[in-house]
């Protein structure tokens, strides 16, 4: 999960060179949906192995689907109308919303330890991110909350479907559905808008490149670790994609923003090892 939350902290920074280039937020979603199509594609028939075990998994296949397409779809629009930052913040409520469901589908509460962490990391993203309040456009606001709740549906629907289904046939099934419906999308929009400058072209080639590793370490995450502590690591997310946009533009954070990233590493650490303890209480 935390190699998959860093290799997506990436995107956001490489689809900026992309922008730069000459590209768009349409053109560059539907590229790396098609390149996490065809890499899975490539490893299946490298593999062998035919992408079955879909049968009676169709729903939750599907609604993990629509949950990467509410988070690609509603983070792209939610930026147009909102500062970037605040996006991110309403976005990341997610992990505490998959905690909230989760425990009620199981029928437990969550503990007071689970609670203030998952309440620490949030806390400590605001203080990170710092975001502003100055704009708030109620398309922009709508919008990182339907990323955000597409983020809890794929986190809740894609542990059931990769432990049902199986890693390899949920990550090709939920690929292609991306793929075909991004790029509809793209050519309904007139695309693409391919860049036009080489750092374009580096910016696009690496979102899919990290695209498709972040993706793929998703899925397998999703089928070792529960959702609420897996949702809960993806607050690394936008920590790292802070550090990687201030070293390459040379930008020096405020000590606020230091303190709000360590409550969240100090969050996720105390909660994987609370789940490595109760994984061995199991065993």
């Amino acid at each position: 999960a935390a190699g998959s939350a860093l290799s997506l902290s990436v995107l956001t920074t490489a689809a900026k060179f992309s922008y730069i280039g000459g590209s768009d937020p349409v053109t560059l979603i539907a590229v790396r949906a098609t390149a996490g199509f065809l890499a899975v594609a490539l490893i299946v028939l490298l593999m062998r192995q035919r992408p079955t075990g879909y049968r009676g998994n169709v729903v939750m296949l599907v609604a993990m689907s629509i949950g990467q397409l509410m988070i690609n779809f509603g983070y792209m629009i939610s930026v147009l109308y909102i500062s970037v930052s605040l996006a991110a913040l309403i976005f990341y409520v997610f992990p505490v919303l998959v905690l909230v469901i989760d425990a009620a589908t199981k029928r437990r509460t969550p503990s007071l330890l689970e609670t203030l962490v998952f309440a620490a990391a949030f806390v400590g993203l605001a203080m990170a991110l710092g975001p502003s309040f100055d704009n708030l456009d109620w398309r922009g606001l709508s919008a990182a909350l339907v990323a955000a709740l597409g983020g809890t549906l794929m986190m809740l629907a894609g542990t059931r479907a990769t432990r049902r289904a199986g890693a390899l046939t949920t990550l090709f099934h939920m690929q292609m559905i991306a793929c075909v419906v991004t790029m509809t999308v793209m050519l309904g929009f007139d695309g693409p808008a391919l860049p036009t400058a080489e750092i374009g072209w580096w910016g696009l080639g690496a979102a899919c490149a990290f695209y498709v590793i972040g993706v793929g370490a998703q899925i397998m995450a999703l089928k070792l670790v529960d959702p609420a502590p897996a949702s809960l690591i993806y607050n690394l997310e936008p920590l790292a994609t802070i550090a990687i946009a201030a070293w390459l533009l040379s930008e020096r954070l405020a000590p606020v923003q230091y303190l709000g990233g360590g409550l969240v590493l100090l969050a996720i650490i105390v909660a994987s090892q609370r789940s490595a303890l109760q994984a061995m209480g199991k065993t």
